[in-house]
């Protein structure tokens, strides 16, 4: 931020006289002020705000929506010196990511503070935010959320109530898997959840109706208007006219048990009833109808299908009649899936396929749900069981992608990519900027760096303000390796300044520095900060060792490219650079052993 300080009423003789001393002095002071109360408010060294500003943040009220991000993020490295790099990457890859406030909590706590963001924003943002980290290589990543409404009377009570419910978020969703996330008001929901089981009550009056019963049908209506006051009034007239056992959960909602029936006569009875009760009413009347018994579901369980069965009734109409199926199990299962409960969807997608095996949205749904699991296998089968019956499937072309890419199998991605983009539905599809990123990755790494250009280009003029560092670290390794160095260096100028400490930008940016000639300091200090930040990685000790050997210091380069090929035995770039530096130091004996093993590794390429 910028600030200007007008000084008012000041003496005209100490203008004149002392003007510049005075101004030097208030302005060190000034700067010394400001540096002692960032001190106080900031974490020493992942740079972003403390705990202590965060208590008085969410102290202060609340002026628009907002919401509080809890962040669990596990980095992969078990030593201690390494997750602390990790911590600080971590810490610049969140700035980068979206904007916000963020804060280190300790440990492996991160928090994000984001105003004008609702529900629905507020889930989107998670679901972002875990893509980028898991895409990053983090190992696990939980994400706990709380809104904060502009009425909300913010006192320091408050804030910790508030605090301890976002805390009660996250621990549910790391119950939930490696991935996951949970928004605090999912769980204060209670009775309100839209899937929730009936009271114990209810449930106890229901109970003495199916029990000894070897089949029975179970209907539950449901109004917006207060249809059922009063202990079982409000339509029992009519249902006790029929004779069916009626149990009233509230003034809106209504169970009716249908004993000895099975699918088919909870079907006609229901809609029977259903139009005989709706015809005289003025509010709309929902119903949502299953029978018992239905795959290995409980009886009490039934009810829960009946909210189920609503559930997949309001995409059809505020009065709709829907008895339960496997859509009603899709559409319980995306519930959950947005709700980041990827354990509880991937039951009930399977539940679904019991129903309907051949169903290609639910399998399409399981895939996806398993990804999020980490059980990439099992998602690959779904996915090949669904291209199978349409092999034009386009979102089981990108998902079966996106698993063998997971499971390093990066040829056949790399196929269900191209394919994929050749689709008309690729520009305006939802994965358009994932699948891109991907294209572009892949083929920087099968060193097709013209084709990755044009990807990454497309990209950038269709988004690019919403990528950030992620396209322009890509960007740069592909105008790198097609030999385009100064635009190479531009992209990652950028992919630097939005993320200081990527560890691959800054070593690439050192490389591409030492063969423009701009620099043998900056560009070795580059390189040297990369191979820093993350030292297992073979391609930023090769960055060092290209960047002596530019420079001139043939032993310097020799021990970062031992380096680089201790980490990676067949890295063609490593063995080319070893060989060179051998042979310039004379070490002919050596420089030979590399020339036989890169003749071995790559004997069609002609470089090699």
């Amino acid at each position: 931020d910028h600030v200007a300080v007008i000084l008012q009423d000041i003496d005209p003789a100490l203008t004149g006289k002392m003007a510049p001393e005075w101004l030097a002095d208030l302005q060190r002071e000034i700067g010394l002020c400001l540096t002692r109360v960032r001190q106080r408010y900031t974490h020493p060294e992942t740079g972003l705000y403390n705990s202590r500003l965060l208590g008085i943040r969410l102290s202060a009220p609340a002026v628009d929506s907002a919401a509080l991000f809890l962040l669990s993020i596990i980095p992969r490295s078990p030593r201690t010196t390494t997750n602390l790099l990790k911590l600080i990457q971590i810490a610049r890859l969140l700035e980068s990511a979206v904007p916000g406030m963020f804060f280190y909590l300790g440990g492996n706590l991160f928090a994000l503070y984001r105003d004008g963001v609702d529900r629905d924003g507020a889930l989107t943002l998670a679901r972002r935010l875990l893509g980028r980290l898991k895409r990053e290589g983090v190992r696990r990543v939980h994400i706990g959320i709380g809104l904060v409404a502009p009425a909300q009377d913010a006192n320091g009570s408050d804030a910790d109530v508030f605090f301890a419910r976002c805390r009660q978020a996250l621990e549910a969703a790391e119950r939930r898997g490696p991935f996951s996330l949970c928004e605090a008001s999912s769980l204060l929901a209670g009775k309100k959840h839209p899937l929730a089981p009936p009271p114990a009550p209810v449930l106890r009056r229901l109970q003495n109706h199916w029990r000894g019963q070897e089949r029975f049908g179970l209907l539950l209506f449901r109004s917006s208007a207060a249809l059922f006051p009063g202990e079982d009034a409000g339509g029992s007239s009519l249902f006790s006219r029929s004779g069916y056992p009626v149990v009233r959960v509230s003034d809106r909602e209504l169970f009716v048990i249908l004993p000895g029936a099975g699918r088919a006569q909870t079907r006609r009875t229901g809609t029977r009833l259903h139009k005989e009760l709706a015809a005289g009413l003025a509010a709309p009347l929902a119903l949502g109808a299953c029978h018992w018994p239905c795959l290995d579901f409980s009886r009490s369980a039934t009810a829960r299908n009946c909210r189920r069965a609503l559930m997949h009734g309001e995409f059809l109409g505020p009065d709709s009649m829907v008895v339960f199926d496997h859509v009603s199990l899709n559409v319980s299962g995306d519930y959950f899936f947005d709700e980041g409960d990827y354990r509880q969807a991937v039951r009930d997608y399977r539940a679904g396929l019991e129903l309907a095996p051949d169903d290609v949205n639910l399998l399409n749904s399981l895939g996806v749900a398993l990804t999020e699991l980490n059980h990439h296998g099992r998602a690959l089968d779904c996915f090949e069981q669904v291209l199978a019956r349409n092999p034009h499937n386009f979102m089981a072309l990108v998902n079966r992608g996106f698993a063998l890419r997971m499971l390093g199998r990066r040829d056949e991605a790399l196929v269900c990519f191209e394919k994929a983009a050749r689709s008309r539905k690729f520009a305006a599809s939802p994965v358009f900027v994932e699948i891109s990123l991907q294209l572009g990755r892949i083929y920087c790494e099968c060193g097709r760096y013209v084709k990755a250009v044009r990807v990454l280009e497309r990209l950038r003029k269709k988004q690019e303000e919403k990528q950030g560092f992620h396209l322009y670290r890509l960007l740069g390794e592909a105008y790198a390796g097609a030999g385009r160095y100064r635009r190479g260096i531009e992209a990652l100028q950028r992919a630097v300044r939005l993320n200081p400490h990527d560890a691959s930008s800054l070593g690439l940016l050192g490389e591409l520095y030492a063969r423009e000639g701009q620099g043998d300091e900056v560009a070795l200090a580059l390189a040297e900060k990369g191979v820093a930040l993350n030292d297992r990685s073979w391609r930023n000790w090769y960055r060092l060792g290209q960047v002596r050997f530019l420079a001139g210091d043939l032993e310097g380069a020799l021990t970062a490219v031992e380096e680089s090929l201790k980490r990676n035995r067949k890295g063609r770039e490593s063995l080319l650079l070893a060989g060179d530096v051998l042979a310039r130091l004379g070490r002919t004996g050596k420089a030979r052993i590399m020339s036989r093993r890169l003749a071995a590794l790559y004997p069609g390429e002609q470089e090699a």
